[in-house]
């Protein structure tokens, strides 16, 4: 049985952020009521903290309208929900190994690089692995081992090599 065959509209609003290690939730609006119905709660528990495949789709999933006499009247009314997303951008950490030169001597040049961005105190292993033994020149080298609190997935790396 309908009570009442006006149309509510009840949005969904997600949102994009970049990664910082926090939840991200979503918000709910309802369209005007008809006369005499009170909003109790709209609410969304959709909630995205890190980097994911696809957009998580926030709906409303708490929801209860009255009417004039104080009764739930959700389930007899004519609502359109309309579902938003939620998207993780993954954070940029920018790794940098710096030139290095010298007069050879026989023994291997190094230099040790940085890498900075990580958010919500997450780490990893980062460790400079180029060496130049002979005379020459060649690219500088890396490793970044995830074996600390950091996700790969929640980070994209931006090199400047030297």
């Amino acid at each position: 049985m309908t009570e009442n065959t006006e149309q509510i509209g009840v949005t969904t609003t997600g949102g994009s952020g970049t990664y910082d290690g926090k939840p991200h939730g979503a918000t709910v609006s309802v369209s005007t009521l008809p006369t005499g119905y009170s909003l109790e709660t709209a609410a969304s528990s959709a909630s995205a903290t890190n980097v994911t495949a696809a957009a998580v789709t926030a709906t409303c999933d708490t929801l209860v309208i009255r009417n004039a006499e104080g009764d739930d009247v959700t389930s007899k009314l004519n609502i359109q929900k309309i579902d938003g997303t939620i998207i993780i951008i993954p954070a940029e950490l920018t790794v940098t190994t710096p030139d290095a030169s010298m007069v050879y001597n026989g023994t291997p040049l190094t230099k040790d690089g940085t890498i900075s961005g990580f958010v919500n105190q997450e780490t990893a292993t980062f460790t400079t692995t180029g060496s130049q033994r002979a005379v020459g020149s060649s690219p500088n080298t890396y490793s970044l081992n995830w074996n600390g609190s950091a996700d790969p997935a929640n980070y994209t790396i931006n090199e400047t090599i030297g």
